[in-house]
This record gives structure tokens, sequence and C-alpha cells, in this order.
């Protein structure tokens, strides 16, 4: 269990919180954990959590056998380089690395953020845990919300850089680590992407070199798996994990897929396409029909309850049946095609980097090949992406987010449930956040924000490690978490994805002949947003209701007109479009309440 303590204050409210549940403590030097060393190499010693992987050094520097022996050449690792012995590991990891001698502790989260890690200052030392609710367990109180967090996550879902929902609990950035000395603890990054180039070849040959390192990725999230099963869509990506289970051969009775099927609302609903993708992968298919009795709110309570956090998606009540099946049925690791819509898609900044070296002709000729926009797109649509993808971002960040900042200030009519005075507290940190930029041209950056630093602001990782508990499953995501694939999607030219009919055209021209046709070519995708409406609908009394009260607890944050606004709208008539900042508000509600109550 990955609970830490550093310090003699720390040390002691960890002592006391294992001494109530029954467990024991292990002591090296100023580090306390629950869990004792799992190797120790000269002045060393390590602990290992979540699942590494060897990058191909360990293997090929220190005697690295099976899988099982990573641990041991990770501490030879370390001897031998010290702290950059992390940079030999990839996958999901958190490393808790102690040196005897200097006195000085190392926890480094891995490069992507697969692997949460949560730390709180105490006194003279820190606090460290896997997730939010473990560490508040450690603390003598319970810390009350992060305010501009919480506003934040129901505007978006997004919280500010290293903040979590608690105030003064912080979240380790991916590719961060945590140093702590003996008389101070500071945050540092080790490990940074940096932009390598693009690679050179034709569509042909680049999408052939995609589809293999998918595949390769698809093979190794399977590694250790007696029983892989993927949890099937209609759409490109799980088809893609699909076709790749088969190309690994792995559809030998062994892997199968498991799909969620939505007879009461066609426009959900994919169950052919899912049918004909198992078909052609040969897998053996389980089909789950959604229940549309099923409740929206009695999952989300019982995340709060359990993880004393909202959770990050309403989608619990249409995915929970699946995954209660697929482990019923002996899956060991549940595979899906989450993230592939970013990793495998357009860069539109390219657009902006073209403005900025001068080269506007190309730059007005990609925004008529948008994915989508179709072969005769009209000039005012153009010169609305041009705005959109070639100017805002030339503009310094200090002046879009206060921007930004002054139109909700001045417009009466603003959808924003964010205060005007807090929207400009979360421009300034949005701002600040900006200053240390990756280097590289801006459709690269935008792209690398976007699979690392966005989802780490998602808290993706957090969210697929609590969902893993609840359900009793392994689940991986190939297309979120795998490095080399990563890396090497990020090389692709950007030009190559610009097609203006078809989104992920390399993909698409990589899966020729692997997956069904009518998947390959199909370019629109199903939503569940008609089920968070309708089970909106059916639970009036208990998400939005409350909303209504003079008393309701989020009304201390938002800005009560906007929220009337919302509310104010016939459940009939709510959008698409402002369905989820309305869940995230009746939720935020509900959890807010249960903190008034534990507090109580």
């Amino acid at each position: 269990m990955l609970v830490g303590a550093w310090g003699a204050r720390a040390g002691e409210l960890l002592e006391r919180a294992a001494e109530r549940r029954g467990a024991s403590i292990h002591r090296v030097g100023g580090l306390v954990t629950l869990t004792p060393p799992h190797v120790a190499e000269g002045r060393w010693c390590c602990w290992l959590f979540g699942r590494p992987e060897d990058r191909g050094a360990l293997a090929a520097r220190f005697d690295l056998g099976s899988r099982d022996d990573l641990p041991a050449a990770f501490g030879r690792a370390l001897a031998e380089l010290g702290e950059s012995a992390c940079e030999l590991l990839c996958g999901r990891f958190v490393v808790v690395a102690l040196d005897r001698e200097r006195g000085r502790c190392l926890v480094a989260r891995d490069q992507l953020g697969a692997q949460p890690l949560i730390h709180a200052r105490v006194a003279d030392g820190v606090l460290f845990t896997e997730h939010e609710c473990d560490l508040l367990d450690l603390l003598p109180r319970t810390p009350g919300p992060d305010r501009l967090a919480l506003l934040q996550w129901i505007e978006s879902g997004l919280t500010p850089p290293r903040c979590t929902l608690y105030e003064g609990v912080n979240r380790l950035p991916a590719g961060h680590r945590l140093i702590l000395g003996e008389t101070d603890a500071r945050v540092e990054r080790w490990w940074e992407l940096r932009y390598e180039g693009i690679d050179e070849g034709g569509t042909v040959e680049l999408a052939e070199r995609l589809r293999d390192t998918a595949f390769a990725a698809i093979g190794r999230a399977t590694t250790g798996s007696q029983r892989p099963a993927v949890k099937l869509s209609g759409g490109l990506d799980s088809a893609c994990v699909a076709a790749g289970l088969a190309a690994n051969g792995l559809a030998d009775g062994r892997a199968f897929a498991i799909g969620g099927t939505f007879a009461t609302h066609p426009v959900t609903d994919e169950s052919d396409l899912i049918d004909a993708t198992a078909r052609h992968a040969h897998l053996q298919l389980e089909r789950i029909e959604f229940d549309p009795a099923s409740s929206i709110l009695a999952p989300a309570l019982a995340h709060i309850v359990r993880w004393r956090l909202p959770p990050a998606t309403p989608n619990l009540f249409v995915w929970q049946p699946v995954m209660a099946r697929a482990r019923e049925l002996g899956a060991d690791v549940l595979l899906d095609g989450e993230g592939g819509d970013e990793l495998f898609g357009l860069a539109p900044y390219l657009i902006a980097d073209m403005l900025r070296g001068g080269r506007l002709h190309t730059a007005w000729s990609l925004t008529g090949r948008i994915p989508g926009i179709g072969l005769e797109p009209n000039n005012r649509i153009r010169l609305r992406l041009l705005r959109r993808f070639g100017v805002s971002p030339l503009v310094p960040s200090a002046v879009r987010s206060r921007r930004e900042a002054w139109t909700r200030r001045t417009s009466s009519s603003s959808s924003s449930m964010i205060p005007h005075a807090d929207a400009r507290a979360l421009a300034d940190l949005h701002t600040a956040s900006q200053e240390n930029r990756r280097d590289g041209p801006l459709w690269w950056r935008f792209q690398a924000e976007s699979l690392i630093d966005e989802r780490d602001a998602l808290d993706v990782g957090g969210h697929f490690r609590r969902e893993a508990a609840d359900e009793e499953i392994d689940g991986r995501h190939p297309f979120l978490y795998d490095l080399q694939l990563t890396e090497s999607a990020l090389r692709l030219p950007p030009r190559a994805q610009f097609d203006p009919i078809r989104d992920r055209p390399l993909l698409r021209d990589a899966l020729s002949g692997l997956i069904p046709e009518a998947v390959r070519t199909r370019h629109v995708k199903s939503h569940f947003t008609p089920l968070l409406l309708a089970g909106m609908r059916a639970e009036e009394a208990g998400l939005i209701d409350p909303l209504r009260r003079a008393d309701a607890a989020v009304r201390a944050y938002v800005a009560p007109e906007a929220l009337d606004r919302r509310i104010a709208v016939a459940p009939d008539d709510r959008s698409m479009l402002g369905a989820m900042p309305l869940w995230r508000v009746a939720i935020a509600n509900r959890w807010l309440s249960s903190q008034a109550t534990a507090g109580a």
C-alpha cells in the first residue's frame, strides 16, 4: 500500500493511523511506511509501487531476467546510477528511494501520470499516499475544499496544476518527484518530454509504422495476463485494440470482448458495429444490455463515501455492470481504447506555426483540411478556425487569460458559474502555469500538453486507479500510458493528420483489412450524453432540486445568478453542451454536503 511519511510529526500521524487499523509500520531513517522496502542495495532502500516496466537498459545492463526480478535489477541500477536510475523505468509507477547515507528521500511519479501520488506538508515533513482518502485518514482534521480548484472542476472537470479539491493537499505532477531532506521538501521535474523532430516517410509507410507501434503497445498491456478482455464500442480506437489482440496471437479463446448495448437509446447504441468488430478479430463477445432503470446518482454517492471525492465521470452507472461481468467471466486485465482520439488525432496548432513562420498561404490552406469540415467549407467557418487555431495561440498566455476573465466579468449573460473575482484568480494561476512550457513547435507543445498535462489536471490516472479498485479488475490503457507509443505518435508529421473528411486518417489507413470497413470508414461518434440527460431527469429530486435551496452548500462557491439560470431550464430543454457542468455542480453540492456531515 502506497502510504509514507517523512519527518517526526508526519511519522507520528502515520503510526497512530496504523495502530487504529491494527497495521504494522516500517521505519528506515526518517521515512515511515506501511510496507517494508522492496529492495536494499548499498546505501539505498527502495520501494516500487504500481506496475513499473523496463525501458530496455535494466535487461541490458543490470541482469533483469523475468518481470519478478525488476525490483532487484532496479536496486542494482540505483546503487550504480543514483537518482537517475528512474530514467530506466516506464509504465505505471511511483518510486520511493531512500539514500541512508545522505538522509535524503525521493518520491518519483511515472512520466505520463498513470500512478497517482497525493502529498501534504505536515509540520516538519510530508505525508504521501496514492489517493486523497488515504491521506485524509492520516490528518488530525479534514481540510476544507480548495475554492479555486472546486470552481474550475465544476466548470471544466479540470483542477489547477498540482491541486486537488482539498486545500493544502497537492497532486505530484506526472514526471515530477518530491525531494525530502532533513530540513526541506521540494517538488522538481525529473523527466521531460522533448521535441525530437518528425519521422520521414510516405503516408503508407507512416501508417504501417503507426500500426506496428500501436499493436506493440497493446501487446505490452497484456503482459502477465492469463485472460485479457477488451471493452469494445463501435469506435475506431477500441477496434484497434481488438485488432491488436488478434495480431498478438491472443484471439485463441484466451482473450475476449465485452461491450455495452443500449436498445432503449438508439443514438448511443452501437451493437451492430460491436458485433462486427468482435467477429473480425475472432474474439468471443459478451454483450451487456444497459438497464434504463439504473440510477445515475447511487454509484456517484457510493464513490463519494468510499473515496471522499466526487467521481470524475457520470458514466459509472453505465460501465460498472460491464466491468462486473468481465470479472465474472474471469478477465484479469481489461483493455480499452481510451485516449485514442487525442493520441492519433489532429494537431491543429500547426496552423499557428505556419502563421508565425510567415507561411500565410499554407496556414489558410490547412483551415480547409480540418477533419469533418467537408470538401467545400465556406470562408466564414475557415476564418473562425484560423482565429482559433492560428491567431489565438500566438497571443501571450497572460493576455489570453486576462481577456477571458474580463469577458466573464463584463458579460451579464455569461454561462460561467465562476464568480468574477475567482475568474481573475484562476486566470493568474493559469498564466503562472504557462511560464515553463516545453520547447518545440506550437503544434507539438499543445499535443504534449493534451496527452500529459491535461490528463493530469483531469485526474485521469486517479480515476482509473479508483475504478480498478472498485471493480477489482486491472484496467490497462495502451493509448493513454504507453510511453513508447506516445513518443512515437508525437513524431508523426502533423500535416499527415489533416483531412477534410476523415479524423485520424493515418490510423484508419493503418487498419485497412484488420477491422470492419463499417467501423474504419465511420466518422461520427456516439455519445453517452443522452443517457446522462435521461438519468438527470429521472433523478431530478436528488440531483437538481437540492441546488434550488437557498442553503445549498455549493452556493457559497458559484455565481448564484448563473446557477439559477442553469437550473431554471426545463429538464426536456437541457442541452447536451450544458449537461456535464450541470451534473458536476450537482455532484459537487452532494460532495460538499457530505464534507459538512463528516465534519459535524
